[in-house]
């Protein structure tokens, strides 16, 4: 296996024992790296002859991965082919579940091309119905090519095996149906919790993009929570269970109370110091606060960097959206995976393997190191 970087984090990818394979390899990694580009210039980033890239790049047009999108003049004035990946590669699909409405965000293979639904009801029974109708539309007229991941981030910790545990701020969810219609369109499908998928768009399009260590404090109308970013990975903890804030107690009236159970401005002030704690323990430098982190009576970024001066605390500028573009950032890396490490396809599924968690970015487990 060979770790690489993409977005300044690493992906983790088996190269082929064959030489062409991991010529064909590297041609698709600067597709996807760096979009459009010529033979020459594929030469050029890669090392590679100009015999090798022809042959691969014809090749791969042959497969339906690449197409000529346009011409360019050559060094010698003859008109140069300007190459990309086929835009109708794939769909991929980010879906964040919170009570009373679900957020949707689609794009291509590049996470590009994004568009947004937001389904609301008060009724779960009206809301898991829109959600069907809008994934069957969406497996039926998919925009950029066939759904090829779908990822869910919802308000609970997912075990290694993909199940929703406790605490469950949306134990009325059920995604069954939603993993059936999937698995009959050949799409995979993984679901998440929503405060890791929130630390991954913070690596990816967010305040930590330079960073590989850090933490988003979540505070949602599901709950509270903290995503783990540490050695350059989602941190998860042996169970899934990293994060979960809603299983701290805090002193309140000489008891022991959960902290999502205290008054607000309590609750505020033991925030700042178990998450204070937790940052001076891991030794780290930057602290993310989501946008619905601040209270009237208290605001949490400033009793941090109170408490804790030496850390960085920044409010995040992703909005409500964080979790979501965090989903849709986990399918693009499953495809990139899939992508890279297979000959054959250009995706494929994760229903056969033994895990279905976030862990499992690619068909056959060629990697656990999540970016």
């Amino acid at each position: 296996m060979k770790s690489i970087k993409k977005g300044g984090a690493r992906i983790g990818v088996q190269w082929s024992g064959s030489q062409r394979e991991h010529n064909r390899q590297q041609l698709l990694w600067q597709f996807l790296e760096h979009g459009a580009l010529s033979r020459g210039g594929l030469a050029g980033r890669t090392g590679l002859s100009a015999v090798t890239v022809n042959l691969i790049t014809r090749a791969l047009e042959d497969q339906g991965l690449i197409i000529e999108i346009g011409k360019t003049e050559g060094a010698a004035g003859r008109p140069a082919s300007i190459l990309d990946l086929h835009p109708q590669l794939g769909t991929l699909v980010g879906i964040d579940c919170q009570p009373g409405e679900i957020h949707l965000l689609t794009g291509d293979i590049r996470g590009h091309q994004r568009q947004r639904t937001l389904l609301q009801a008060f009724r779960s029974e009206e809301l898991h119905a829109q959600l069907m109708a809008e994934v069957a539309e969406l497996l039926r007229s998919a925009p950029h090519g066939p759904v090829r991941h779908i990822t869910v981030s919802v308000p609970a910790p997912v075990s290694g095996a993909g199940q929703m545990g406790e605490p469950n701020s949306l134990p009325q969810l059920d995604l069954a149906p939603l993993q059936e219609v999937a698995a009959r369109s050949g799409a995979d499908i993984v679901l998440e919790n929503d405060a890791n998928l929130w630390a991954l768009a913070e690596k990816y399009d967010g305040a930590a993009s330079d960073e590989d260590d850090f933490m988003v404090l979540v505070q949602r109308r599901s709950g509270i929570g903290l995503g783990l970013y540490l050695g350059g990975t989602v941190y998860r903890g042996t169970n899934g269970m990293a994060g979960e804030l809603a299983l701290a107690r805090w002193p309140h009236q000489a008891w022991p109370t959960p902290i999502e159970q205290l008054p607000e401005a309590l609750k505020q002030a033991a925030l700042a110091y178990l998450v204070g704690a937790v940052a001076a323990s891991l030794d780290l430098r930057l602290v993310i606060v989501t946008d619905d982190a601040q209270s009237s009576g208290q605001d949490i970024i400033q009793s941090l960097q109170h408490l804790a001066p030496q850390l960085c605390v920044v409010r995040s500028h992703l909005g409500p959206s964080g979790s979501v573009l965090g989903a849709l950032t986990a399918s693009r890396l499953r495809y990139a995976a899939s992508l890279l490490s297979s000959s054959a396809a250009p995706a494929l599924s994760l229903n056969s393997a033994p895990e279905s968690s976030l862990l499992a970015l690619s068909p056959t487990h060629l990697y656990r190191r999540l970016s």
